[in-house]
């Protein structure tokens, strides 16, 4: 498959949230969209619960997740969050987000709020394209290690320099 040329790459957990219901997923196809302003896409399954609470919303937040959120990843990436209580079953904290209504994950490396700008069905996908509102690092150590997805269901981590 095509995909499998673009391994490995950062995999994120997406909080999305209406008034009564909040849910996380795992998304590894992501990527900036532009700098001025800072804008970002992302894709999701179609049938995602989180992609209905986004379309609803039309917020969401991405939590860069470290290696302590691994098993988290693979629990947000492998369950729906329409049968279960993905927060509570992956041990995330929410918080509050100052910009949007989606909660934050205090247990992630940084959070990026996000509106959305629109979104387009691509075959069993839906790709939406979103600026970015607010960027919340919750660690302050000066290198971030985010977690990437390697083809195989497999987790490395990457160090990343801040510039």
């Amino acid at each position: 498959m095509f995909q499998d040329l673009f391994y490995p790459r950062q995999v994120v957990l997406v909080t999305a949230a209406t008034s009564e219901k909040s849910n996380v997923t795992a998304v590894e196809w992501i990527m900036p969209a532009g700098e001025k302003p800072e804008m970002l896409a992302l894709s999701l399954r179609s049938t995602s619960l989180t992609l209905d609470l986004l379309c609803t919303s039309m917020e969401f937040v991405v939590a860069v997740p470290g290696e302590k959120l691994r098993d988290a990843v693979m629990l947000c990436g492998t369950t729906s969050g329409k049968f279960i209580d993905k927060f509570s079953e992956a041990n995330l904290t929410q918080v509050k987000a100052k910009k949007v209504s989606a909660p934050l994950i205090l247990e992630a490396l940084a959070n990026i709020e996000c509106r959305v700008l629109n979104y387009t069905g691509c075959g069993d996908h839906v790709l939406v394209t979103a600026e970015v509102v607010e960027v919340n690092l919750t660690k302050t150590d000066e290198k971030i290690k985010p977690l990437m997805f390697e083809e195989g269901e497999r987790f490395k981590i990457s160090k990343v320099e801040r510039r």
